[in-house]
């Protein structure tokens, strides 16, 4: 070897340097990026968790809060203050010139309503949002309360707690009808249209109502019962009378206590003298240990049973079925069945998804807006449309031919130019 080719030969562990520092440096590139990429999702995550989330929170700005209501009764000279669990509620002291207003009783346990029926004993009024039955009777009331989740325009007719004989509301999530024990001076607010009705108005209350106010007891003070609470939230408060009854029935007095239960209100006790205390929680004391467990053995098992898996291969199916043929294998099941309900069930809801389409009408329509809607548009009665839809299910496979043939022809009619 010569002198020559030893000095032109270059060491061959100079050439790896060049050819690593490209990749290094795209690699560490790559880092810094996920790395600030998840410093800015846990900011996020942090800013958001602050935001309330609760529906009618008098503090969110979404929505589904509240906080367009709170502010127009603060300008309006209503000084309302928040709360956010039963102990905060009675250390406000609640008493002559103020409002109560439970926004989202969905967190109100038995202990905690007990104890908002006695501290607001003295109040001038208790205003409860969307509150179920169990949480009434631990009021002292006698009314019973069902769901309602429709759309639907309901009239006043009625000039007590805070409402106006001509107010409108357009939505209803539950339905109060008082018992024959309720006390006198029980009264309805916006009547709800039983499913009789063919012209979507009420006559009468016997359905419920979306408003009932109870007179002051010894039990517990003048209570407004409010089923339309999402008509209040940011989204909806502009719509119809909604904006006017939520001033009307929170700033009748000048001090408004807007009561958030929290999750600490579902276990507590009804003795306002007992406390669960700060570290209690809604679940056993045992739950997050075992938790803890599972999730270790979990991660455990993963790391001793993983391994890397190769891309994914499809794999053709031995059998392509129609979907023709799964429709008639059904119909030949629910024939030999002789399931005729299940057969006009499943005819009348394909018939009812169709035709919801078609009308450009919400999934949240409730029958009695979907049989005048039908109506109107194919000219068919209410009462033939209410009977073909929600009628009574088929006695033999006459009337089921029939029922299929009735639902055939409105489809037909609604097509038609």
């Amino acid at each position: 070897m010569s002198l020559d080719a030893t000095r032109t030969a270059p060491p061959a562990e100079h050439d790896s340097p060049p050819r690593r520092r490209p990749l290094q440096l795209r690699r560490i590139t790559a880092y810094v990026l996920f790395a600030g990429l998840g410093l800015v999702m846990v900011a996020l995550l942090a800013l958001a968790a602050q935001r309330p989330t609760q529906p009618l929170d008098p503090e969110g700005p979404g929505p589904g809060g509240a906080m367009a209501t709170a502010e127009v009764l603060r300008s309006r000279g209503v000084d309302v203050e928040v709360v956010r669990s039963i102990g905060a509620l009675e250390a406000s002291a609640p008493g002559a010139g103020t409002t109560v207003v439970v926004g989202d009783p969905t967190d109100l346990g038995p202990g905690a309503t007990i104890r908002l029926r006695d501290a607001t004993r003295g109040a001038d009024r208790l205003v409860l949002v969307n509150g179920d039955t169990g949480q009434l009777e631990g009021l002292g009331l006698e009314v019973d309360a069902f769901l309602g989740g429709a759309e639907v325009d309901l009239v006043a007719r009625c000039d007590v707690g805070g409402a106006l004989d001509s107010d409108t509301v357009q939505v209803l999530d539950m339905r109060y009808i008082p018992r024959p024990a309720a006390p006198a001076g029980t009264t309805t607010c916006f009547a709800v249209p039983g499913p009789d009705s063919t012209d979507g108005e009420a006559t009468d209350t016997s359905f419920g109502a979306a408003m009932v106010l109870v007179p002051r007891s010894e039990r517990h003070s003048e209570t407004v019962l409010i089923g339309f609470g999402s008509g209040l939230t940011n989204k909806r408060v502009a719509d119809a009378s909604h904006a006017g009854l939520a001033v009307r029935a929170l700033g009748q007095s000048p001090r408004l206590v807007w009561f958030q239960p929290g999750t600490s209100d579902l276990v507590a006790p009804g003795d306002s003298g007992a406390g669960p205390g700060p570290g209690a929680t809604v679940w056993p004391v045992w739950t997050t240990p075992v938790i803890a467990l599972g999730g270790f053995a979990l991660v455990l098992l993963a790391l001793t049973r993983g391994r890397r898996l190769g891309r994914l291969v499809p794999e053709p199916l031995p059998v392509v079925v129609r979907a023709v043929e799964t429709t008639e294998s059904r119909g030949r099941l629910y024939r030999r069945a002789s399931d005729r309900t299940r057969a006009a069930t499943v005819l009348r809801l394909g018939t009812l998804d169709r035709l919801r389409a078609r009308l450009g009408l919400p999934r949240g329509a409730g029958p009695v807006a979907l049989v005048n809607a039908i109506s109107a548009a194919t000219g068919v009665p209410t009462t033939e449309v209410g009977a073909i839809l929600y009628g009574a299910p088929p006695t033999d496979d006459t009337a089921l031919i029939t029922l299929a043939q009735q639902l055939t022809d409105l489809e037909e009619r609604l097509r038609r130019p």
